[in-house]
This record gives C-alpha cells, structure tokens and sequence, in this order.
C-alpha cells in the first residue's frame, strides 16, 4: 500500500497558512454550448410549403396522365419544395 504524501502548506507575509496548488486532472469534461432554438413558427411555414409541393405535385401527375412536364413549370411544385427547403433552413438560423 503506497502512502500519500502530506499537503504542501505555505505560509505568506500575512501568517495566512494555505494549502498549495494541486494538479488538475488529465481528463476534464467539455462544457456544453447552449443549443440553438430555432423559430418553430418559420419552420412550420417551410414544412407547409414542402408539403403542399408534394400534394401538388402528386395531383400534377396523376390529373395528365403520368406526364411529369407541368412539375417544372416556373409557378410550380418543384420550385415551391425548394422555396420551402430554403425557409426551413432559414429557421434554423433565426431564434
């Protein structure tokens, strides 16, 4: 059994008796940063956008006989799923 050695004491002009420094462990555990909150409200608008892209989309195909053209038309599914991609990762940032 190894004994332990005493703790260094020191005294200081003041007559104070202190106990000396001792060394900091080598593992020490990260503080965690404070997560981000993002807006749920832009967020829900972005998933909505997404969500609508698909129903139309989906009426789109189904309603020309399978012709997957009219999905790339400007005003169109396609452009409102990214519109809504891009809202939600916009919400992510916003808090």
């Amino acid at each position: 059994m190894q004994q332990q050695l005493p703790k260094k004491v020191y005294n200081d002009a003041w007559g104070d008796t202190r106990i000396g420094y001792e060394d900091k462990p080598v593992f020490q555990q990260r503080k965690k940063a404070a997560p981000r909150k993002e807006n749920k409200f832009i967020g829900s608008i972005g998933s909505f956008l997404i969500i609508g892209a698909m129903c139309w989309g989906v009426y789109l195909v189904t309603s020309n006989g399978l012709n997957t053209a009219p999905l790339l038309k400007f005003p169109g599914p396609v452009h409102l799923a990214g519109a809504g991609v891009i809202v939600s990762i916009v919400s992510k940032f916003l808090g």
